[in-house]
């Protein structure tokens, strides 16, 4: 999953088209939507027992994370495509650096010693995985890949790598162009998936042999081919037909991934199901951008700021799910229900205060983050600057 949500905080970053990075903000809001209903139904039901025609649209929303990892390409290449930030030296690798680990690193520990904390008090954790994950070591760990106490942090590991990856990335496109860099990274990819498959063909949720970092940097690549193209103007006209191609993409995947795990297919067909996957999630992120209905749908407010929510909400979904309702599927439907809101009020509460304190905590104009009156801020201001002017004039 990428934590950058931040677009909107820069909302005229936009090289060439009128539209605002808003819809990307939205399109995240809908990773996130997908991710948690992937992990509330997980304990409630199986592709198994939900009919064939209907399993592949109810049990593949954790691909979601798929959709992070590009959107997270996107995000941190776009300031270079528009000449906003560089990457020429050995300073500007070092500010990159800096920076990126001002953002992931302080919400991470912050969560990590919560969740870790309950959990070693439970019997559940030891410093050994502790130690693994502060340093990361968890991210080339098959042991602790997907740390007990919070399961989803090995995306959370990836994109760290990538992060680390990053300026080499950016150099290899300009030295060796970017579609070379993006078939050369496909290929990779698709070959450590293939052997990760080979390795551990029982495979149903993510693991280091199928999940591991190399195995999801395609995702990040065609993320940063698609600000190229944005950047660019390199936009087709249609947005329509762009999505309406993305979202057939998308579910010949899921049907794809669901024979496979009905072992109608073999398991490593899903090293190749991951790049038909991709490519609808590259198309529709090219729908996204352009102007239509899709952009105005993806920029609706409340969908925005859980986009840009989504760290927080990330970090911490799981280990509160976990905590109030393990045995979901045992529940009455009333029970259930009451153990559903307090989930999500619970776990809203707990994401907008460190989204708020720990994420942006240095941030004075708190209601921007949660797009509140954005719009009056700005006019405010230019009318202070206006009188400002005025004085001075005279």
């Amino acid at each position: 999953m990428d934590p950058s949500c931040r677009i909107a905080l820069a909302p005229t970053a936009q090289p060439r088209h009128g539209i605002r990075l808003a819809p990307i903000n939205g399109l995240r809001g809908i990773a996130i939507l997908g991710v948690l209903y992937a992990h509330l139904s997980a304990g409630i039901w199986s592709f198994a027992e939900l009919p064939v025609w209907l399993s592949p649209l109810l049990t593949n929303t954790a691909t979601g994370v798929n959709l992070f990892f590009m959107l997270s390409g996107f995000v941190l290449f776009l300031p270079y495509v528009a000449n906003a930030q560089a990457m020429d030296g050995t300073a500007d690798r070092i500010d990159f650096y800096r920076r990126r680990a001002l953002r992931l690193l302080p919400l991470f520990y912050v969560a990590v010693a919560v969740q870790w904390t309950v959990a070693a008090l439970d019997g559940t954790s030891d410093a050994r995985e502790l130690s693994s994950v502060l340093t990361f070591a968890f991210t080339f760990d098959a042991r602790h890949f997907g740390p007990s106490f919070n399961f989803p942090l090995w995306s959370i590991g990836v994109e760290v790598v990538f992060s680390a990856l990053f300026p080499f990335l950016v150099l290899a496109s300009h030295k060796k162009g970017m579609l070379r860099l993006i078939v050369g990274v496909l290929a990779a990819a698709l070959a450590m998936r293939l052997v990760g498959y080979i390795r551990y063909p029982e495979a149903e949720a993510a693991s280091f042999n199928t999940d591991m970092f190399f195995c999801h940097l395609d995702e990040f690549v065609l993320g940063m081919g698609a600000a190229q193209l944005y950047g660019a103007g390199h936009l087709p006209r249609y947005a329509g037909r762009v999505m309406l191609g993305g979202a057939v993409l998308v579910l010949v995947a899921w049907v794809g991934h669901d024979m496979s795990l009905r072992h109608v297919l073999p398991s490593i067909a899903r090293a190749a199901i991951n790049d038909v996957l991709d490519a609808g999630l590259f198309l529709v992120t090219i729908a996204a951008l352009m102007p239509g209905r899709l952009a105005a749908a993806l920029s609706w407010r409340p969908l925005q700021v859980l986009g840009m929510m989504c760290y927080s909400l990330y970090i911490w979904h799981w280990p509160i799910l976990h905590w109030l309702i393990p045995d979901r599927a045992r529940l009455p439907a009333a029970d259930f229900t009451v153990a559903l809101a307090g989930y999500i009020v619970l776990s809203l509460a707990v994401t907008a205060l460190t989204y708020r304190f720990v994420e942006f905590g240095r941030v004075r104009e708190w209601r921007r983050l949660f797009l509140i009156n954005t719009a009056s801020i700005p006019d405010r201001a230019s009318r202070r600057d206006a009188v400002r002017r005025a004085g001075l004039g005279r």
